[in-house]
């Protein structure tokens, strides 16, 4: 597989349409795809993204899940998901987790617990990468959005996770719904 050529369709501030023209055994074809990036094939693998996946740990209280329903104008509805966004210019991987989580929910991160290398879940349509942070929060201090997000926060206790897995009214993101799953087959929110 040959990369020949790579133009860009768009210039819009979070994300932008490029054809890329290719070669392979003989076939010459084309492949649209979005990108945040402003050098798209440069070789570097950072997240330009983080997905959150709180879990609320309150003395005498079973663990429940921090999730989100937001408006998704893509799909033209409400959808369930984790708190995420982007990285801004400057910003480390640890304050934009902490950022985004206070934003979107309120809530604080009294430890990160994992953060993974960049993974990428629609290598067909994009090449955005993402880092997804498994944290725990305490101390709701009220969610401060961005003016365009309409978000509602969510606690989900064992019962709703596995009920949201099982049975979901509005689309969900493919990552919540296998971590839900994971969660459902270990039979706890840890």
């Amino acid at each position: 597989m040959k990369i020949n050529k790579v133009r860009r369709l768009t210039k819009q501030k979070w994300l932008n349409l490029f054809v890329a023209e290719y070669s392979h055994n003989q076939h010459q074809g084309k492949w649209v795809f979005a990108s945040r990036k402003s050098k798209v094939f440069s070789g570097d693998d950072v997240p330009e993204a983080v997905i959150i996946v709180p879990v609320l740990k309150e003395k005498g209280r079973p663990n429940r899940l921090v999730a989100i329903k937001e408006y998704r104008v893509p799909l033209g509805c409400y959808t369930y998901g984790f708190p995420a966004g982007l990285v801004d210019l400057g910003e480390t991987i640890e304050s934009t987790i902490r950022r985004e989580m206070f934003e979107e929910t309120g809530y604080q991160i009294s430890s990160i617990n994992r953060i993974t290398k960049p993974i990428h879940s629609s290598m067909g349509l994009t090449d955005e990468a993402i880092a997804m942070a498994y944290v725990d929060v305490n101390a709701n201090q009220g969610a401060k959005p961005e003016p365009s997000e309409d978000i509602e926060v969510l606690l989900l206790d064992f019962e709703d996770v596995c009920k949201l897995c099982d049975d979901h009214d509005l689309p969900i993101d493919a990552k919540m719904w296998a971590t839900l799953h994971m969660f459902q087959r270990l039979g706890k929110i840890e």
